[in-house]
């Protein structure tokens, strides 16, 4: 049965497409307008048939690392076509949105990284501070930050990359965010990566930067919040827990109120 806690707030879930309809489908629930206007495009990474042979070497790294929901959809379709999973390599999520997605897909996570889902929150694990002479496995998209191997590295790991999939921002019309702007009916956006926060100001039309600069923004990590004032965001972001998709409603139902 449909609630109405979220009556009158219309939402804009950025999550690209194939990732928001469970988001979308609960906010709709609760009673909002939600808008979807995808600010990355996801796709697969070329080459394959050198990534399934690689996914057949997984044997020999003691723990894999998925850095996003988008690593676990694309890594796991790479490895279920080498074979199966080796049960001796541990699986490690960046956080709680990504073992849930792991879930989602018949994969149980060993590690998850607790509070905010970042790097940092992965490498206070006990289990990344005891890492000498492993091997590790990190599954991302093409050219992701590089902070969470170094330290690995430093802690005396093996670490190689396993880059399943390729990101780019969508060539998208964002006259359907003016309109709501210019309705005034924006109460907030929904953000969950710093890559997508830099699209969303490319991506907005020009006179429509002094709206998005004043609008609520839902975002996951203290970069991003450090990231919003260097874009010229006027507001203090509303900073979710992780990017898992309870915590990204309760956040909404704490911040858009209900309005008569």
């Amino acid at each position: 049965m449909t609630s109405t806690h979220l009556k009158n707030c219309t939402i804009v879930v950025t999550r690209p497409a194939g990732l928001a309809d469970k988001l979308i489908n609960q906010l709709v629930e609760l009673g909002a307008k939600v808008v979807h206007f995808p600010v990355i495009r996801i796709t697969a990474a070329p080459e394959q048939g050198k990534l399934i042979e690689q996914a057949k070497q997984l044997d020999t790294y003691d723990i894999a690392i998925f850095i996003s929901r988008n690593a676990a959809i694309f890594g796991s379709a790479l490895i279920k076509q080498a074979g199966s999973w080796p049960p001796a390599t541990q699986i490690a999520s960046i956080g709680a949105g990504t073992a849930q997605q792991l879930d989602e897909l018949g994969i149980s996570t060993d590690i998850i990284a607790q509070g905010t889902a970042n790097s940092d929150s992965l490498l206070k694990t006990p289990a990344m501070n005891s890492v000498t002479g492993k091997r590790i496995l990190i599954f991302r998209g093409n050219g992701g930050k590089e902070e969470l191997a170094a330290n690995l590295r430093k802690r005396g790991a093996s670490v190689d990359y396993f880059e399943c999939y390729e990101r780019r921002r969508p060539n998208s019309n964002a006259e359907i965010l003016s309109d709501l702007w210019r309705r005034d009916v924006m109460n907030g956006i929904i953000l969950t990566s710093s890559e997508g926060l830099k699209n969303l100001y490319q991506m907005v039309n020009k006179e429509d930067l002094i709206h998005l600069n004043t609008t609520p923004l839902y975002v996951i990590s203290s970069t991003m919040v450090e990231l919003c004032g260097k874009l010229g965001y006027k507001l203090t972001p509303i900073l979710m827990p992780s990017v898992a998709d309870e915590d990204v409603l309760q956040s909404v139902l704490a911040n858009c109120t209900t309005r008569t």
